[in-house]
């Protein structure tokens, strides 16, 4: 689980980070001029490459240059519907274990129609998994804005469970509502009006 959390947060942080600048091209040469030669620089030994396995015409590829290029992909391929992903908090059930997830979508140039979804992630054989996803219908139905959400600390002997505030701006208003969402593992979800 903790590798789960500590993968997220890492993908965070590198989908905050801008590709990094690539050198400049040289300009190409005016017609009629001749391009100025490249000036030398002193010649090192060049490192070893690693071998590349047997009946293979590429290198072999770093464990990070693996992992770093997975990530790298998978932020290309987010779609921008996607306007928020959040880890929530841990979950529990018997001897499994992972985190919540959390994925809200919104309509490009919409506002209103969000769509949210939670998840269950476990680490299976070193890998995260999606193991539950679950649309939580009533928030596409909300005639308002979704300002921001944030996870409660879940109650003693119930560490598993989620639970989380919506900050909510009727379209016909400008005060936010409170919503609130209660799930626990292996059971229908609860969204409504905040009760306190």
């Amino acid at each position: 689980m903790n590798r789960l959390i500590r993968t997220a947060f890492a993908m965070a942080i590198v989908s905050a980070v801008p590709a990094m600048a690539q050198e400049p091209a040289a300009p190409a040469p005016q017609d009629g001029a001749a391009a100025p030669a490249p000036a030398e620089a002193p010649t090192a030994p060049a490192p070893a490459a690693p071998a590349a396995p047997a009946g293979s015409d590429a290198p072999a590829a770093s464990p990070s240059t693996d992992r770093n290029a997975e990530v790298m992909s998978a932020i290309a391929n987010l779609s921008p519907v996607i306007g928020d992903v959040q880890i929530v908090g841990p979950w529990v059930e018997g001897e499994r274990n992972g985190v919540w997830r959390t994925i809200m979508t919104q309509a490009l140039g919409e506002t209103k129609g969000s769509r949210f979804f939670f998840q269950q992630v476990e680490e299976r054989d070193g890998k995260p998994l999606v193991v539950a996803s679950t649309e939580v219908t009533e928030i596409a139905e909300v005639d308002g804005a979704i300002v921001g959400y944030r996870a409660d600390a879940p109650a003693e002997g119930e560490e598993s469970n989620l639970t989380l505030f919506f900050d909510i701006v009727p379209l016909d208003g400008e005060i936010s509502e409170t919503y609130e969402l209660f799930v626990a593992p292996g059971q229908p979800y609860r969204f409504g009006p905040a009760s306190n």
